[in-house]
């Protein structure tokens, strides 16, 4: 800041005018004491001498000369202070509109920048070359992009257009702003990566500078990074464009209706029923498609019911007459809802075609005659109950079980007549409630101090207005007993060349043992010179043996020792757990674990190492590590899993592939878990796939394989864990096996 002005320290004489006063009348004074001894010296002239009276008129004329001086010089003073502090006020005046300007323009930098720091977008400035010259702060903090690699360049040099559109919307860009036109909102995507190195999604508004002759000057305007809403924008688009492609894909027509008739939205199979397109369906009025007015007005009225209501509505039949005139039967479910755009509620409709379902139902009725002459000869046992369990009808084969006539039994309570039943009730019950058939395989029967087996479906029986159910119960012992051979037979196969691998991955580990062995009993040799120079090294005999033995690694070779006789041991435990035969024992199992004690039985089995080396096939591991624990019987998914394993590396080897590979993958689907085997090998033709798991088919040649491992492990997947069994194939492009085990406890009991 500037100094204020101060007056001299004669102006400040000014403020004293009592002073000024006393000192003219002294001079006065003087002037009249020296008139007054002028005029004495006259009468006393004869006394005096004239040279005295000369001196004191010379005295008193310098007097009056000095005092004329002094006021003067005191005049000029006063008048020069005068004028100084008028100045001092005028420039204090000046100096202090200067520093309001000041101020008011601080503040107004200040309340710019703090605007400009605050808002969401930034500014930007460009010269008559359209190259940006100034950037503010919000840029970078914003885009992620260094000021460095924008300044000095144009706008299209930063950019991307790799499509015809966008060099054209850049041509139209760069015309305006030649022409020097204002622009808005224009978007673009950056060539210059932020600080992951990805470009930018920017939007801009600018407009025209000219300087004070009207010469333009360049571009000043704002820009706004917009790349989250752009991604969200693309990604909401790839949603609708899934939730089409999912909603085309169902078989089952799927629709909305406005309450005029409009359709709003129609899938592929609404669409095909119709016989048209869908871009053609959408927005037409129903009556348009409907060939029959009747239909029409009746499906109107059920759409104004849901809306004007706004309760969802079941409709369990209606008729549907398509393009070509044929009647169909649909089961329609319509609900309510506000449709996006809409204020008002439309109707969303799922119709399901019931034509076969309906047919079939009417032969039932028409068969129901027929059926109850025939029941008598199926050796099933066959028991009709109502919905509480109470007996209605009973075959022949029911009444020797049971020993008593369907007269005897009817009406009573099933658990009572059949005992082995009575834990069936509640799958009764849920069959009936579900309207589906439930199934319990190889329940265990007690029949005459002897364990049998039988498998017993419940069947949902709706009929004539009535409700109940059929139980079915079928004898499977001599299957069970057969299957349970084949699958213990498959195992001993497996177990054989199992055994012989195990002799020889057991001499790896004892060949590391002696081989180990014998390393220590030389490295302390004395006879050896090399033993000797080492120990003379290190200053020590050889009873110093401790620190020898840590200065020659001999510890490096008792820990291989120790690490062969684990692995001998692991190796022995894997295949004695497998081989063991037990019963079927279903428990949590971790997934992982056991598809890695499989992968070291494949690697230990001598058949295969016979014609090639299982560990010289590359195995890939594709888990889910959200999947750990699988409800199974372990022993006999290993089996099934071995028994592929083996089978690939046995095809990729006959054919001579020339890079095996094998990949492990594991996923976790809705309703069951997904394990599969993929290799790279030869693959199977058309007529191989369908009979794949057939009972003693197989393409091995003769004495190589017996054609039972893949259909005993059919047998395993399905029926033993209620799963599927399934294979891809294409010659040449390898085979993928997979196995799908519920992940539901109860599906499996």
């Amino acid at each position: 800041m500037s100094t204020p002005l101060r007056p001299s320290r004669l102006c400040r004489l000014r403020f004293y005018p009592q002073a000024w006063s006393a000192a003219l009348l002294i001079l006065l004074a003087l002037t009249g004491g020296l008139a007054l001894a002028d005029s004495g010296g006259v009468h006393q002239e004869s006394a005096v001498t004239p040279d005295f009276g000369m001196m004191v008129r010379y005295v008193f004329w310098a007097l009056i000369a000095v005092t004329g001086v002094a006021v003067a010089a005191l005049l000029w003073s006063w008048l020069l202070g005068r004028r100084v502090a008028q100045r001092t006020r005028q420039l204090q005046r000046e100096l202090s509109e200067r520093r309001q300007v000041e101020l008011a323009l601080r503040e107004s930098e200040t309340r710019f920048r703090d605007v400009t720091e605050a808002a969401s977008d930034w500014i930007w400035e460009m010269d008559e070359n359209l190259r940006f010259t100034y950037l503010s702060e919000r840029f970078y903090a914003l885009t992620g992009i260094p000021p460095q690699h924008v300044l000095g360049r144009a706008r299209w040099e930063l950019a991307t257009a790799d499509s015809p559109a966008g060099r054209e919307k850049w041509r139209k860009h760069q015309e305006l702003l030649e022409d020097h036109r204002p622009f808005r909102d224009f978007v673009y995507q950056t060539g210059i990566g932020d600080r992951r190195g990805a470009g930018r999604y920017l939007k801009v508004s600018g407009k025209p500078t000219y300087d004070e002759q009207g010469q333009f000057r360049g571009y000043r305007g704002t820009g706004t990074d917009i790349t989250e809403q752009v991604k969200a924008e693309t990604a909401l688009q790839e949603s609708e464009l899934r939730l089409r492609q999912i909603i085309d894909l169902v078989p089952h027509m799927i629709f909305a209706k406005d309450r005029y008739g409009h359709f709003l939205l129609a899938n592929q199979a609404t669409a095909q029923a119709f016989g048209l397109t869908v871009a053609q369906l959408v927005h037409r009025s129903h009556r348009i498609v409907h060939g029959v007015d009747e239909e029409a007005e009746r499906m109107m009225a059920d759409d104004l019911e849901v809306i004007e209501s706004g309760a969802s509505k079941f409709i369990a039949e209606e008729t549907f007459t398509d393009h070509a005139g044929r009647v169909q039967t649909m089961q329609t479910i319509k609900i309510p809802f506000i449709a996006p755009g809409l204020s008002e509620t439309a109707v969303l409709g799922v119709s399901i075609n019931i034509t076969e379902q309906k047919r079939a139902k009417e032969e039932v009725a028409r068969m129901r005659l027929y059926l109850k002459n025939i029941i008598d000869s199926m050796p099933s046992v066959l028991i009709g109950v109502d919905p509480w369990g109470y007996i209605t009808v009973l075959n022949q084969p029911a009444e020797q079980v049971s020993g008593l006539s369907w007269e005897a039994a009817q009406g009573r309570f099933f658990g009572d007549v059949f005992p082995q039943l009575e834990g069936q009730f509640e799958q009764v019950r849920q069959a009936i409630r579900l309207g589906q058939p439930i199934k319990t395989p190889r329940m265990t029967l007690e029949v005459q101090s002897e364990l049998h087996y039988a498998d017993v479906m419940v069947y949902p029986l709706m009929a004539d207005g009535a409700s109940g159910a059929v139980i079915r119960m079928d004898d499977v012992t001599g299957r069970v007993r057969i299957e349970s051979m084949m699958v213990q037979t498959e195992k001993m196969l497996s177990v054989g060349g199992l055994a012989a691998g195990m002799a020889h991955e057991i001499n790896n580990p004892l060949g590391a043992i002696l081989q180990g062995s014998q390393n220590i009993q030389r490295r302390i040799a004395y006879d050896m010179p090399q033993n000797r120079a080492v120990a003379a090294a290190i200053g020590i005999d050889l009873e110093r043996l401790n620190r020898y033995l840590e200065q020659r690694g001999i510890r490096h070779f008792l820990e291989g020792i120790r690490e062969a006789g684990v692995r001998a041991a692991k190796i022995v435990a894997d295949m004695l757990s497998f081989s063991r035969r037990s019963e079927s024992h279903f428990g949590p199992v971790d997934l992982e674990e056991m598809l890695e004690t499989v992968l070291r039985l494949a690697a230990s089995d001598y058949d295969l190492k016979k014609k090639y080396d299982f560990k010289r096939i590359q195995i890939n591991r594709d888990y889910d590590p959200t999947l750990r624990l699988a409800y199974c019987d372990k022993t006999e998914i290993e089996q099934v899993i071995l028994n592929l394993l083996k089978n690939a590396a046995q095809a990729m080897t006959d054919e001579g592939t020339p890079a095996p590979a094998i990949t492990l993958r594991t996923r976790c689907e809705p309703d069951s878990l997904l394990i599969e085997v993929i290799d790279n090998g030869p693959g199977m033709d058309e007529k191989t796939l369908k009979r794949i798991f057939e009972p003693f088919f197989t393409t091995k040649d003769v004495g190589a394989g017996t054609g039972l491992g893949l259909s005993v492990s059919y047998f395993i997947v399905t029926e033993q864990h209620h799963g599927r069994l399934s294979v891809i194939s294409k010659p040449g492009q390898g085979a993928r096996f997979s196995i799908r085990l519920p992940l539901r406890r109860e599906a499996l009991s």
